[in-house]
Order: C-alpha cells, then sequence, then structure tokens
C-alpha cells in the first residue's frame, strides 16, 4: 500500500498546463488536521509513504515529522518541481527511495513550460543530490505536450548522466483540448518508435535504459504482474489532502466519485476502473490507464479513445519487442532486476 501525502495545495510555479496553486477551499495550504490521525493511519496500514503538491517542500516541516516518527522500516518517496532544495536538510533527501523532479526535457521545452531559468535549477538540484551522496532513484518526471520531442527530450535527459529513469505523462487531461491527435501521428508515435529501437539497441549490449513507461509495459508481459490502475489509486494507492480527505486519487480534489473517507474514519471503498475498459484485450497492460482520465472524460468518449489508440500503438511497439528481451534475460546480457520496474509503487504511472 502507498499513502500520498499532500503536504499543501500551495506551489511556487504556475506550469502552462497546470495554472499552479489550488483553490485554499479545495486543497488548504497547511494540514488542518492532526498529525498523530496521519501517522496511525500509516501504521494501520503499513504504507510506504510518498509527498505531494502543490509543491510538498512549501511545508517541509510535515515532511520531517512523518519521517522522523514513523521512522525506517518504510519507503519514502517525493514528487518535487526541484525549485527547493535548501528547504529540506540533506539528511532526509538521502532517507528517499525515489525522487522524482520534475523537468520537461530539454532547457528550451522545458522553459517554454515551465518559466524561463526553471530548466537550470532542476537540473541543480539534481546535481546537488548526486553530490550530497544520493543513490536512490531519480526520476525525471514529464508533462508532454504539443512542443514535445518524446525522442529528443527522454534522451536528453538519460544523457545528463543524472537520472536513473524518465518517465512522462501526456497532457489530455489538464487543459482544452487540442490537436493531440494529428501531433501524435505525426511526432509523438514516431518517436515513440525510435526510442524503442534505441532501446533495445542499448539492451543488445547489455544496457536497459531507464525508459519507464516501456519498461512497465514489458513487465507485465515478462512477470505476469499487473494492476489496474497502473498507479493503483483507488485501490493500493490513496491520497490524505491537508483538511484530511482521503481520495482514491491525488488530483481528484473537487470530484465526489473519488472521496473515499478521512482521517476519523479511515478508508471506506476503492474506486475501480469498469468498462469499456475491462472487456479490452489492452486492459492487462494499460489498467484503464487512468482512473481520473477514466472517470471525467474531458474529451468526451471520442477523446478517451483518441487517448486510447495512442496507448496501444505504445503498448504494441513493446509486446513486438518481448520475445527479444526475453531471450537476452535468459542469456544473461540484461538482468531480470533491471528489468523488473517498478520493483515497488514510486508514483509513477506507467502508461503516459
Amino acid at each position: 500500500m502507498l499513502l500520498i501525502v499532500t503536504t499543501t495545495g500551495l506551489c511556487n510555479l504556475k506550469c502552462s498546463y497546470c495554472g499552479g496553486s489550488f483553490p485554499p477551499h479545495l486543497v488548504p495550504p497547511r494540514q488542518t488536521y492532526r498529525v498523530e490521525d496521519l501517522l496511525s493511519l500509516a501504521t494501520k496500514m503499513g504504507a510506504d509513504i510518498a509527498f505531494y503538491g502543490g509543491e510538498p517542500l512549501l511545508n517541509p516541516d510535515l515532511i520531517m515529522r512523518v519521517m522522523d516518527e514513523l521512522g525506517h522500516g518504510r519507503r519514502y518517496i517525493i514528487q518535487t518541481n526541484g525549485t527547493l532544495f535548501d528547504n529540506l536538510p540533506e539528511e532526509y533527501w538521502l532517507r528517499f527511495d525515489a525522487i522524482l523532479l520534475s523537468i520537461d526535457g530539454r532547457r528550451e521545452v522545458n522553459d517554454h513550460y515551465r518559466g524561463q531559468g526553471n530548466y537550470d535549477r532542476v537540473v541543480d538540484t539534481a546535481r546537488r543530490l548526486r553530490d550530497v551522496g544520493y543513490r536512490g532513484d531519480l526520476i525525471a518526471r514529464m508533462a508532454v505536450w504539443y512542443r514535445s520531442d518524446i525522442f529528443e527530450e527522454v534522451t536528453h535527459l538519460l544523457n545528463l548522466g543524472l537520472f536513473n529513469h524518465v518517465h512522462w505523462q501526456l497532457n489530455v487531461v489538464w487543459t482544452e483540448r487540442w490537436d493531440f491527435g494529428e501531433w501524435a501521428r505525426k511526432s509523438y508515435l514516431p518517436g515513440i518508435r525510435r526510442l524503442a529501437s534505441l532501446w533495445m539497441e542499448r539492451m543488445r549490449e547489455g544496457e536497459v535504459l531507464g525508459i519507464v513507461p516501456f519498461l512497465g509495459i514489458a513487465k507485465v508481459a515478462l512477470f505476469d504482474e499487473w494492476r489496474s490502475p497502473p498507479c493503483g489509486a483507488g485501490s493500493e494507492t490513496f491520497t490524505v489532502l491537508p483538511d484530511g480527505r482521503i481520495l482514491a486519487c491525488p488530483i481528484a480534489v473537487d470530484a465526489g466519485w473519488a472521496e473515499v473517507g478521512d482521517l476519523g474514519t479511515g478508508i471506506r471503498k476503492k474506486v475501480l476502473i469498469g468498462e469499456p475498459c475491462t472487456s479490452c484485450e489492452y486492459f492487462r497492460y494499460c489498467g484503464g490507464r487512468c482512473l481520473y482520465a477514466y472517470k471525467e472524460r474531458y474529451w468526451g468518449n471520442e477523446g478517451f479513445e483518441e487517448i486510447c489508440s495512442v496507448t496501444k500503438a505504445t503498448i504494441d511497439e513493446v509486446l513486438s519487442k518481448v520475445e527479444e528481451i526475453r531471450s537476452l534475460m535468459e542469456r544473461g546480457i540484461v538482468s531480470q532486476e533491471e528489468l523488473y520496474y517498478p520493483p515497488y509503487d514510486n508514483t509513477t504511472e506507467i502508461i503516459p
């Protein structure tokens, strides 16, 4: 189980695909519950802990208290925009099993989405983490939109030599509908094919590039392990908001279907993905992709199906490589440990 702790609804950035801080009536800037109740729930669940926002490092006191009082024996994860490194002492950074830094690829693409100078600040944070001795899983977490060239952005981040893995989400639920289908046909899917070819080329040489969506899809085929949705939202992963509400999904802050309990009463129900996903032959690989997108369908059923077609094409590309990957694994050219990713719930959604 994973418990996502939203430390604050505030953010110090206002990215073009996001909009910045949550309205305070939906996600307060500070926790209003008794921290003892959060600790009690985490202990009862035996849960790993992920810190989320807003920007979680705008409330570092809560992060430190939770880590201090829960102690060792569980995993700690943080998703951060990477601009507030100094808000948390080094010894806490070193205790994280996984750190996800938001960065969208090359400097010009990232800064177009996230603000001038942001790229340099985030890369500096990644370097500082390595300099202080961080040896955990450092993940570049991208948002991919119309200016993104998926091949160029992913290879750029991998080539920095700082990140163990690169993950991305398509910007297909957070903004008004855009010409996603044409961009996917002309740019994204050709880039996926190039990226998959490079992935295999390196694997034949004994190197497994840390491309999270590819690894997550391959994990299902190689090890027959899957869940719905891949991030576990609503079934194995739950979010505590600063007002004590418990949600099935960390972004569904204004959705009644997502409220599954509170710190006073605990988790009362699960929220699951249903049809048409559960009857689809791709379901075991995509798990329905995203609980929030499945429930909200901002782009309507037509848009939902358009996104599905891109998901299916991505899955097909990876599955076409699985038998060769299996052979490389059996011959010892690549290891099972490298291909079994993620080894635990680290908040990566797997399917973009």
